[in-house]
């Protein structure tokens, strides 16, 4: 097997469900109302300053709730409170700008505590209610994580197999092993074989990650532990391909020809697009079905969940130098090509059940640019113009999803968190339930942000142990 990659809470970026009420604490009357255009595509106007929240949990680990947009970089003060929500009272620890803030992606970070709600005279059996609701997974999962300790080891169960791991292994490190034990050894040996330049992306990312977390160890460290550092963009672009291999993985075994493609470095990109749309699927609670016929035009995959059936379309731009597409980066990248893309997905159609697209244009972040004013939602809101005008009485889709994972164009700093626009037709011949839409929104923005639920769960009884009596185990 590869070898096991070590330390992972390196400044992870994690979601613990937007625990505080921060978006109403704002007093952005215009930004709180939103503007939509065209009507049905479902992203907002942001203000201008970008906010990041992050909460302080008690190990002191810093852990990303969310973000926010705001119309200065003065909008809090430390000790202010952003309210209270599932009876979890949200006080501002820190308020940091400058590089440290862009680190993060951001113009300004805010570092929360979370403290219980003032609960004087509440029964104790309404503050165990309080604590069982904030136990519940912290983020959408195809299966919730499995593990114990047993004889001095980590013992992970990953669908129907057992994995014996080091104790001190973190989530994150067990990820990235399981990524490389899934594309193989003797792939993994070819690679390594190569000056790094020539290696496959996801080792070079690897090795990046090596090196940074090498950088942030200092002598006197037990070499066990976990080290923290600063999350890059590639960085972050590994770690959320384990994730999502670690979700299908837990789900279903992932077929051995999308991992054929993922191996390969010209194919790896489209490869790559179809696990994270898959993952987020399998997130909702869909059972996934790859289809696995070239003697027709086909979706990637059918989801399932109960009755309802959906076809999926993946489709992302390749752009030269980028994602081992050959060629140089160009310094004013081309147009998205959503209309292409999207007629290409169209003749993917099955016909007779839900069809989902999912684009992603495959750009760097633009975080201080405004949704409205990025150019390629703004080429997608003329093609959706451009189609609404065909005066059409069904719409050919259910739904077109467009998304920018662009992380992997960041080596040497933080990368902002991915961008998302939902689109979801007027007049669909086959449409999806509300539910699914709902789950849909919440995979989406949660993407790219990775919660170890056994150290989450620690850390909430840790909260609760002093009015509880210490007994929250």
């Amino acid at each position: 097997m590869p070898p096991a990659a070590r330390s992972g809470s390196h400044g992870q970026r994690l979601s613990v469900g937007g625990l505080f009420a921060a978006r109403q604490a704002h007093g952005r009357k215009n930004a709180d109302r939103g503007y939509r255009s065209p009507a049905f595509v479902s992203y907002y106007l942001l203000m201008w300053f970008s906010y990041v929240y992050a909460v302080k949990l008690p190990s002191g680990l810093l852990v990303r709730t969310g973000q926010d947009f705001g119309p200065t970089m003065d909008t809090y003060k430390v000790g202010d409170s952003l309210g209270v929500k599932n009876d979890k009272e949200g006080i501002v620890l820190a308020v940091v700008k400058g590089e440290d803030a862009k680190l993060n992606g951001a113009d300004v970070l805010i570092i929360v505590e979370e403290r219980p709600a003032k609960t004087e005279g509440q029964p104790i059996a309404k503050t165990i209610l309080q604590m069982s609701q904030e136990l519940r997974s912290p983020r959408l999962t195809s299966r919730p994580q499995i593990q114990a300790v047993f004889g001095g080891q980590k013992v992970r169960a990953v669908r129907n197999s057992i994995y014996f791991r080091p104790k001190d292994e973190t989530l994150y490190d067990f990820q990235l092993n399981l990524l490389l034990w899934t594309l193989g050894k003797a792939w993994f040996d070819a690679e390594m074989a190569k000056p790094l330049g020539q290696r496959h992306v996801i080792l070079r990312w690897r090795h990046e990650r090596s090196e940074l977390l090498k950088a942030h160890q200092k002598p006197e460290d037990d070499p066990n532990k976990a080290v923290a550092a600063p999350m890059t963009g590639s960085v972050r672009a590994l770690q959320v391909l384990a994730d999502d291999i670690y979700q299908l993985e837990h789900a279903l075994k992932t077929p051995r020809k999308i991992i054929d493609r993922l191996r390969d470095s010209r194919q790896f990109q489209g490869a790559r697009n179809e696990i994270a749309v898959a993952s987020i699927f399998a997130r909702c609670g869909f059972e996934i079905e790859f289809i696995d016929d070239d003697t027709k035009r086909n979706p990637e995959f059918i989801a399932q969940k109960g009755a309802e059936r959906i076809a999926v379309e993946a489709k992302s731009r390749h752009r030269p130098g980028v994602l081992e597409e050959r060629g140089v980066i160009q310094g004013d990248p081309a147009p998205a090509k959503i209309k292409e893309l999207y007629e290409n997905a169209l003749r993917q159609n099955p016909g007779g059940i839900p069809f989902m697209v999912f684009i992603d244009v495959n750009l760097a972040l633009t975080r201080t640019v405004p949704p409205m004013e990025k150019p390629w939602v703004k080429e997608a809101i003329k093609c959706f113009d451009d189609r609404r005008q065909e005066g059409k009485a069904t719409d050919p889709d259910t739904g077109l999803i467009l998304t920018n994972f662009g992380w992997h164009y960041y080596q040497d700093r933080g990368a902002s968190s991915g961008e998302c626009i939902k689109v979801r037709s007027a007049n669909p011949q086959f449409p999806i339930q509300e539910e699914t839409w709902k789950l849909l929104d919440r995979a989406l923005s949660e993407y790219g942000l990775i919660v170890d639920e056994e150290q989450y769960e620690k850390d909430v009884r840790a909260r609760y142990s002093e009015l509880l009596g210490g007994t929250t185990t």
